[in-house]
């Protein structure tokens, strides 16, 4: 009986909709007169828009039960985050969807792989639950590697068993970035299960640095994504060999300039990757910021365009992108084309309205892991592997350099992995150049992809603090100056907020200034601290197991020499 009154309710909608877009009914809204920007035959002219319930109906000229006049105005379809990490810009979906949706952006592809490290499948499904009150069409990909690699303790595990059960989610598209490209290239049972479990779908890859016939491999895994490519080089192999690259360009990952040579091609995509903060959503905008960004490069309306609508669109089967009859309802007003100035948006063809989601206590409590003393901390000086941070890169480098201890005259400084999940008590150190610290710590529980505690600091004091005062706060960024503390509370798993965006970016914004005021230079201290715990993204990584020669995949002593500490 509900699937015959289903079926007889989908007919009703469908009929409406061509009688509509035959002219024979009123649509239940008509856009009048806008100038309609075309991404598909690159064109702009002047045009009705006709929505019946969530649907274009018709483009060209009709009468509606209401009537926007939009002349003067640019309709363009809604942009599409191909890639993102909702949690990274450290705010629930509700208060995400609320910021960007009104900035242009009507649909993400999100990876939950943050929230699904510290809370596994309950993680994800508790995403998905509450995307459904918010107007924003979120889709997500199941995270492929749940711990990213042997090489880290995280809170949980997403195995072949647990991709199947997701997978029936009407909002999964497939499977997640495949971060284990070494597991793939070996042919290791375990991945090739979770490729194998989502066929018929998307698999996202990952897969920095990877060229020739290991390349080859890869793809012929049933890879078809990139989003990791850094050089022109790299990006242009991919693309021969068919792969989709999705170009980044957020607040740490800047990889735009290096690739835009290679545009316009339709296997191309602008994409996020998560890496925009509450503060630059706020400040500077979401994807409508990332359209700015290749606009200032010199690339056309259209071509940006086309890499933030159709492209993602037709890659993961989306039913938007366009604005032509049978889409998605979801259409952007511009004053201004060229600067992407947001007049009104639709979304489902209705004007967005945003509700609160109430959070469960248990994602309030992550944080298990024991308080830390000096002794914790110390690490003995020697000829010693350093982590060296290059600003705007998430690849770091390795140098080998006789150091005397914490030396912030060289800015020599020290890292601290701590596991928080209650699993191991695991404590890790190693030495840390390019954060420029000249006295204080900063400690956070975002850091990739186990999210155990990472700290920097100029002193084994200020990093003991920090680590402890994250703990008592139960996860969130920590910066310590001596007798001075400011903490960010980040309660949901100890990655996003439970508060109002404009709090948040208050308190963001007081803590990056107080890490500027220890002398850190980074464009993005948090983002760059959190993924020198990431061990599958070359070079040196440090995790709760060690310090990661990433090319290697192995734990590998601090010093050279192969005495420990």
């Amino acid at each position: 009986m509900r699937n015959l009154l289903e079926r007889s309710w989908k007919i009703a909608k469908k009929r409406r909709i061509i009688e509509v877009a035959r002219g024979d009914r009123r649509a239940d809204i008509v856009l009048k007169n806008v100038q309609l920007v075309n991404v598909l035959t690159e064109e702009v002219y002047e045009s009705d828009i006709a929505f019946c319930d969530n649907i274009i109906a018709g483009v060209g000229r009709y009468s509606g039960i209401k009537e926007f006049d939009c002349r003067e105005l640019f309709a363009v379809p809604g942009l599409i985050d191909a890639h993102t990490h909702i949690e990274m810009t450290m705010l629930s979906l509700s208060e995400f969807s609320r910021l960007v949706v009104n900035k242009g952006t009507t649909a993400v592809v999100a990876d939950p792989h943050e929230i699904a490290n510290v809370f596994g499948v309950d993680g994800i499904k508790m995403l998905i639950e509450e995307s459904k009150s918010t107007p924003l069409r979120f889709y997500c990909l199941i995270p492929s590697c749940v711990p990213s690699s042997k090489l880290e303790t995280a809170g949980a595990e997403i195995g072949v068993k647990e991709i199947k059960e997701l997978m029936k989610f009407e909002q999964v598209l497939g499977l997640a970035e495949v971060m284990n490209y070494p597991g793939v290239l070996n042919c290791e049972d375990d991945i090739l299960q979770k490729i194998l479990a989502a066929e018929g779908k998307i698999v996202d890859g990952h897969c920095p640095l990877l060229s020739g016939e290991k390349l080859n491999a890869y793809i012929s895994a049933g890879v078809y994504s990139d989003h990791e490519s850094t050089r022109l080089e790299e990006a242009k192999e991919k693309l021969r060999l068919g792969m989709r690259i999705m170009i980044r360009e957020g607040s740490a990952a800047r990889n735009l300039r290096a690739l835009k040579s290679l545009i316009p091609n339709r296997y191309l995509m602008l994409v996020t990757d998560g890496d925009r903060s509450v503060l630059d959503i706020i400040n500077e905008g979401y994807l409508d910021y990332v359209y700015r960004r290749a606009i200032e490069e010199g690339i056309d309306e259209f071509h940006t365009l086309q890499m933030l609508t159709i492209n993602p669109a037709e890659y993961f089967g989306i039913n938007a992108g366009l604005i032509a009859p049978g889409r998605f309802a979801d259409v952007v007003l511009l004053k201004n084309l060229k600067k992407f100035e947001v007049k009104k948006v639709f979304v489902d063809g209705k004007i967005p309205e945003f509700k609160s989601f109430e959070y469960p206590e248990w994602v309030k409590k992550s944080v298990k892991a024991k308080k830390i003393t000096l002794k914790d901390v110390e690490l003995r000086p020697g000829k010693a592997r350093v982590i060296v941070v290059y600003d705007g890169e998430i690849i770091t480098g390795e140098i080998i350099e006789e150091v005397k201890g914490i030396d912030v005259s060289k800015d020599i400084l020290k890292a601290l992995v701590v596991e928080r999940h209650g699993k191991t008590s695991n404590i890790s150190k190693a030495y840390v150049k390019g954060f420029g610290l000249k006295r204080g710590a900063i400690a956070q529980t975002i850091a990739h992809d186990a999210h155990n505690i990472v700290a920097v600091g100029a002193s084994d004091e200020d990093i003991c603090k920090a680590v402890n005062s994250l703990i008592d706060i139960q996860g969130g960024i920590v910066v310590c100056d001596g007798k001075e503390v400011i903490t960010l509370p980040l309660r949901i798993g100890g990655l996003m907020s439970d508060e109002r965006a404009e709090v948040l970016a208050e308190k963001l914004e007081k803590v990056e200034n107080k890490i500027k005021e220890l002398g850190c230079n980074l464009k993005s201290p948090i983002i760059s601290l959190s993924f020198i715990a990431l061990p599958v993204i070359p070079k040196l990584k440090l995790t709760d197991l060690g310090l990661v020669d990433v090319e290697k995949f192995e734990i590998v002593d601090v010093f050279v020499s192969g005495s420990k500490n």
